[in-house]
């Protein structure tokens, strides 16, 4: 079976599903970008007399997101010629859509229960060549895929990409025991060759490979400012069965109850 990319969806208008529409965009790839509808409406729209059935308004989520990328620095946007690759919409009237294209990047909010649930209507519409992918940062590819049908799985991974998406070079490809080798192959050759980007191939654990290092070195980073801290003040560390507000020194909160401090 041959596949493509020729057409993409976004699901997410934020910073970063924003982002990776105007990549897309900027190589010449029509990328239709979904969003949520607002369940109420704002003052201005109330003044208006604007109701929650206008197009305006169903689609408010979506062109605020858009705009905010359009006026992002570093910029976001390729060109202003790329701006007509982009087709702003919403989950409700414009789902159907999501058929007519060739990959869909889930770019919502990092919990598995409202992942699971988009991607089961997503099975509903999906052509039987279209691949889906999620741009989360470390929930469990194989987690986000269970419950969908073999097809669907075959078809499914994960694309980690970094913000802002255009600058930064790094893409995580995080396949689970059911994708097909052709569908890795041309995600991997779609992102070196086409995006321009340094794949890394990524074993299903959790924060894959990059988000891993940062927070241990992150964690390494906070342990030893605190050890040089306290060495200065002539302290050594003892646990306590204390609170933070009553200790007095500078504490490191490992649990709802206990701290270190010095003393």
């Amino acid at each position: 079976m041959g596949y493509h990319i020729r057409k993409a969806a976004v699901i997410g208008s934020g910073t970063m599903g924003g982002g990776i529409a105007a990549l897309l965009a900027g190589v010449g790839i029509p990328t239709l970008l979904l969003d949520i509808v607002p369940s109420k409406l704002t003052s201005t729209e109330e003044t208006a007399g604007l109701t929650l059935e206008d197009e305006e308004v169903r689609n408010r989520i979506v062109q605020n997101g858009w705009k905010a990328v359009t006026r992002s620095r570093p910029p976001a946007i390729l060109s202003e010629t790329s701006k007509h690759f982009i087709t702003l919409g919403n989950l409700e009237d414009d789902f159907n859509k999501l058929a007519e294209v060739d990959w869909i990047i889930e770019v919502i909010v990092e919990n598995l229960e409202i992942k699971q649930g988009l991607f089961e209507r997503i099975e509903g519409v999906r052509n039987e060549q279209c691949i889906v992918s999620s741009n989360t940062s470390g929930l469990p590819i194989k987690a986000i895929a269970e419950g969908r049908s073999e097809a669907f799985q075959q078809h499914f991974l994960g694309t980690h990409f970094f913000n802002p998406p255009r600058w930064l070079k790094l893409l995580e490809i995080i396949p689970h025991e059911k994708t097909l080798p052709e569908v890795m192959d041309l995600v991997i050759s779609f992102g070196e060759e086409v995006l321009g980007k340094g794949v890394v191939i990524c074993k299903d654990t959790p924060n894959f490979i990059a988000n891993r290092y940062l927070s241990i070195t992150n964690s390494y980073r906070i342990c030893v400012r605190s050890w040089i801290q306290h060495r200065r003040s002539g302290c050594h560390y003892r646990r306590i069965n204390r609170s933070p507000q009553d200790c007095d020194v500078p504490s490191i909160r490992f649990d709802r109850h206990r701290c270190f401090h010095s003393c």
